[in-house]
């Protein structure tokens, strides 16, 4: 152990050396009585392949065949030759005489390779879906956290992450775009996640557990009906292949925040242009010119009482993460296991203790073959993990807000304040202080467990039986003390929180239960060798429980005993408990003839607890066909190697609405007077609709599937339409009916148009292996009928003819450069004056106002385009792959603190001391300085302060060496590998101000950053 914990304290760097080292190492070896060895590489039919690879085992000796399939080399006797080619088995021979002669046999197993579907698999070579799997072996050695962050790149899907906070780092997953809005429930828009069969949220599992990631994008996603609209996710956990093998990986990295947004730390240039920023508003300064004399003077001698800080300086630090992987699997003829342990530490770039997560988990899957029919086996996934915030979780907001003349701490260690006078900061936010005083820490333990049989029944018929059951249980614990901050130059204190409810300790109990049943029957049968037939039909049930309470206690004596009964004020208890249903039938029918014409249809029946008793039931079909032209005796073609053409229709669903929502319900708390006493009420305060139907998403698609170049090139196309109709969601209704909140209904229709494009080159040079690929998707949200309504939001409009939450805001056109301009020009406020930016008057009545908004026809949280890239090189054990992610037409509206310059007390940042308008800078990029608070004008949302927020940001790069097989055979290990590699290192964007992957979809810059991180690590196999 004294080994590995040296290890985890070497620097990517190091590990950098060490390939190097191993690397010239390698590049020694004995020398052997060499003989010189020609012969000719051909395919099974006799045709010469030109630029096979040919090498010498365990040696950097190689050559490459000539146009006549031929090669020569010097290789000692007894000599193992490898002979790999794009698209043919790999081969060894064994040197025999001078002369060899190898035939290669074309590889049709990435035709055969098995691709996972809805409750089953099928062929490469018959698949009529629009289909994308990650193999999550490409993806070893980079820090994933969560799998869902391995899905950047990947056609057709938009991954977000927008938090990179240890324990809540999440994706947000969208499939061909957004075909809902208007649901309370966050999930209306994402996609269903079933990890081997069973619903289950990818982010729990253990990535090192898992094989692959699939995802449904079409009408091959019917099959889930009901929760299939917004694309299925099939996630496989790895099962134990080949010999018994032991596995250990391990990794250790730094990590710290890719953009920090550039706040002024010079407390005099603060003052001076806050005080700038009044003046051109018309009011009286903040700062006086004696205290800012006095401060100026101060910093020389006294850092407590005049400090310069940068708060983002101070409060980030360098983070750490690590993490161990260990395996044992193995398979036999009847038999195979794989059981899996992790763990992952991870200490944030916040400092204080609330930001740190530790989590363990456990994997297992296994089978057995009981009888000759009768096959069972067991899958497990749990983890136990704990991560912290701090008590008052507004940590970036309060970072967002602090000013360079803000103390940290005061000579005695109590946490400061400012002793100058500041408008909006009466009670000054304190980072460390609330850093490092108060704690929350969540407790999680989660369990999927499913027992699982086949039986085969006589005519081919085989029964398939399921049994999952996902635990979770959750404890969130919180205490605060009281907290002050001083006056560093008089000791005052001031009371950040109330002493009247601090200390108190909170806490919330979680525990979910679901279950879930699926059973199948199963059956395949070839007709006369060319007609193959398939069926399939089965039946779901899935039942969610979920249970919860939370109680909270003032009036604790310290900090020292935080448990509720310690407390002697009770404060507030309640508790909730849930339960939803979902009863499913389904099928589905393959026909391919001789592998050339191929059709599939599915139909799933669905029921759902959620919608109205009368309209529960549901029907979802969907038909895909493909023709396999290059199997057609017409098509003769020495350069096409594979060219399928597909088309698929489908119909699918979506009942994420709130529980509840078509019965009526009447909440508490609704008081009324009654003889001029206040007495306690109830009241139904928003309207139900018992006959809610499902939404109902109509998938198209049409694809083609090209391989050419002896299958060096591959290329998918696909275009598709959704079309999403009923949507569910609240319509208002007028207040004059009993104020209530108007019912969630089926109205509305959405439409997503686009196509994806996805390519991949692979081949060898010489002895390098070389693997480059490429996606682009571009997707078009429409809103097509609303029934007339329209609906605003904060910056945002949803209306017939646009995208759904497209901005809403005011055009600029400019800048005021002079009075007359101003006189001249549509009324804005009283205020306006030169400096000011100019808006259009768009209905041409004169004034400046809401009914001049225009709709800018792009979305706010879905970009139009996503695309991404990548490579794969090899040469004798040293491997390099980097891949990249991008996404464009998509804009971005930040607003308040640091988005704006000095936001009811906070800062600013420098660009407002470089571009800011003056009369002697008429073409500045920014408007006259002005509070944003204060001014009006200037930071009304408009077209001015839209951003793009295209950006490609290189995801990962990697270098890593496997050492040679010779040096491990002695020492009886298959395999070693170590590797480094750098996480979001490079980033390519119009937008400076935060990362433009967290500030998508945000209207704020309060947010735990994106970051960069740099690890190294080692894989060993015994």
């Amino acid at each position: 152990m004294k080994w590995f914990s040296r290890l985890r304290q070497l620097k990517p760097a190091i590990f950098l050396l060490l390939c190097i080292g191993i690397t010239g190492i390698g590049s020694l070896s004995l020398q052997a009585q060499d003989i010189p060895v020609t012969g000719k590489v051909t395919a099974a039919n006799g045709t010469p392949l030109i630029g096979v690879n040919v090498q010498v085992a365990g040696t950097s000796r190689g050559a490459a065949t000539d146009v006549n399939g031929a090669f020569k080399l010097n290789a000692p006797k007894e000599a193992t030759l490898k002979f790999t080619f794009i698209g043919y088995l790999p081969k060894e021979v064994k040197v025999k005489s001078s002369t060899v002669q190898v035939v290669l046999q074309e590889d049709i197993q990435k035709l055969n390779d098995v691709v996972v579907v809805g409750y089953g698999t099928q062929k490469k070579a018959t698949l009529t879906g629009a289909i994308t799997t990650v193999n999550m072996v490409d993806k070893e050695g980079q820090p994933l956290t969560n799998v869902s962050n391995a899905l950047h790149g990947v056609p057709g899907v938009f991954a977000n992450l927008s938090n990179s906070q240890p324990g809540v780092d999440r994706s947000t997953i969208r499939i061909r775009g957004v075909n809902t809005f208007g649901s309370t429930d966050p999930r209306a828009n994402d996609p269903l996640v079933l990890v081997d069969g069973i619903e289950y949220s990818m982010d729990e599992l253990n990535p090192n557990d898992i094989e692959t990631v699939t995802v449904l994008k079409d009408a091959a996603a019917a099959i889930y009906g009901s929760r299939g609209s917004n694309g299925v996710i099939l996630v496989t956990t790895k099962k134990g292949r080949g010999s018994s093998r032991v596995n250990y990986s391990y990794y250790y990295g730094q990590q710290k925040a890719t953009y920090l947004p550039d706040v002024i730390s010079d407390p005099i240039v603060y003052m001076k242009l806050k005080n700038q920023a009044l003046i051109n508003e018309g009011k009286a300064i903040e700062y006086k010119e004696s205290d800012i004399e006095e401060y100026q003077k101060g910093m020389a001698t006294d850092p407590f009482t005049y400090p310069a800080n940068n708060w983002y300086d101070i409060a980030l630090k360098n983070g750490v993460i690590q993490k161990h992987d260990l395996s044992i699997s193995g398979s036999g003829e009847k038999y195979n296991y794989r059981l899996s342990l992790g763990y992952l530490d991870r200490n944030g770039i916040l400092f204080g203790p609330g930001n740190h997560e530790k989590k363990y988990s456990v994997g297992l899957n296994a089978s057995m073959d009981v009888t000759k029919r009768l096959r069972a086996g067991i899958t497990m996934d749990g983890y136990y993990r704990t991560y912290t915030t701090p008590f008052y979780t507004d940590t970036w907001t309060y970072l967002a807000r602090t000013l360079p003349i803000l103390t940290d701490t005061l000579r005695d260690g109590r946490y400061g304040n400012s002793w100058l006078r500041t408008a909006g900061r009466n009670n000054w936010e304190n980072p460390r202080m609330l850093a490092y005083n108060g704690l929350q820490t969540k407790q999680i333990q989660r369990f999927l467990t499913t027992v699982f049989a086949e039986y085969k029944l006589p005519f081919d018929i085989n029964y398939n039986i399921k049994f999952g059951v996902d635990k979770y249980d959750g404890l969130l614990s919180g205490f605060t003390p009281r907290m002050q901050t001083f006056n560093p130059k008089n000791g005052d204190a001031i009371n950040w929180n109330s002493p009247a409810t601090a200390p108190r300790s909170a806490k919330t109990d979680y525990n979910d239960m679901n279950i879930h049943f699926y059973n199948t029957l199963d059956w395949k049968h070839q007709f006369k060798e060319k007609h193959n037939v398939s069926a399939m039909v089965g039946a779901s049930y899935d039942n969610f429980d979920s249970d919860s309470w939370a109680a909270s206690m003032y009036g604790y004596l310290d900090g020292r005993l935080d448990a509720l009964s310690a407390g002697t004020i009770w404060n507030a208890t309640s508790g909730n408990l849930t339960r939803d249903v979902l009863e499913s039938y389904f099928g589905r029918f393959n026909y391919d003839y001789d592998g050339k014409y191929l059709l599939e249809a599915t139909f799933r029946y669905d029921g759902s607890s959620r919608l109205g008793r009368h309209s529960r039931w549901a029907f979802f079909p969907s038909v895909s066909a493909g023709w396999r032209i290059d199997k057609e005796s017409f098509f003769h073609s020495d350069f096409i190697n594979v060219l399928k053409l597909r088309a698929s229709v489908g119909k699918l669903g979506n009942q994420a609405i709130a529980l509840y929502t078509t019965e009526p319900t009447v909440n508490l708390g609704e008081d009324y007077s009654f003889g001029g006493v206040l007495n306690s009420g109830a009241a139904k305060t928003a309207d139900a609709d018992s006959t809610l139907k499902w939404e109902i998403t109509t998938a198209y698609n049409v694809g083609v599937d090209l391989n050419f170049w002896n299958n060096r090139i591959g290329l998918t196309v696909d275009a598709y339409k959704k079309r999403t109709d009923g949507i569910l969601r609240e319509v208002g209704m007028p207040s004059q009916v009993g104020n209530l909140a108007g019912a969630k209904q089926n109205v509305g229709v959405v439409d997503n148009t686009g196509f994806e494009v996805t390519a991949q080159y692979r081949d060898h040079i010489g002895e390098v292996d070389l693997n480059v690929y490429g996606s682009v998707a571009y997707n078009k949200n429409e809103v097509v009928d609303l029934h007339g309504e329209i609906i605003y939001g904060s910056g945002t409009i949803t209306q017939a003819g646009s995208p759904i939450e497209s901005f809403y805001v005011l055009q600029a056109e400019g800048i005021f450069q002079s009075q007359a301009e101003v006189n001249a020009s549509a009324k804005q406020s009283a205020n306006t004056k030169p400096g000011y930016i100019k808006f259009r008057d768009v209905n041409n009545d004169g004034i400046i106002n809401g009914d001049d908004r225009v709709v800018v026809n792009s979305s706010s949280s879905v970009p139009k385009y996503t695309y991404g890239f990548g490579f794969n090189v090899g040469y004798n054990g040293i491997t390099l792959s980097a891949s990249f992610q991008g996404i464009g037409g998509i804009k971005v509206l930040p607003t308040a603190n640091l988005a704006y310059p000095f936001n009811n007390g906070a800062n600013a940042t420098w660009e407002w001391t470089r571009d800011a308008w003056t009369p002697e800078k008429p073409n500045a990029r920014l408007p006259i300085i002005t509070t944003s608070t204060g001014s009006i004008d200037n930071f009304q949302r408009s077209t001015f302060w839209l951003r793009d927020n295209s950006y490609l940001r290189m995801k990962n790069i990697q270098l890593g060496y496997a050492l040679p097989q010779q040096w491990l055979s002695k020492a009886k290990i298959q395999k070693v590998s170590v590797f480094i590699n750098a996480e979001n290192l490079l980033t390519f964007s119009r937008y400076k101000d935060f990362d433009p992957e967290s500030i998508l979809d945000q209207t704020t810059l309060y947010t735990y950053p994106m970051l960069k991180t740099f690890n190294g690590g080692i894989n060993v196999t015994f």
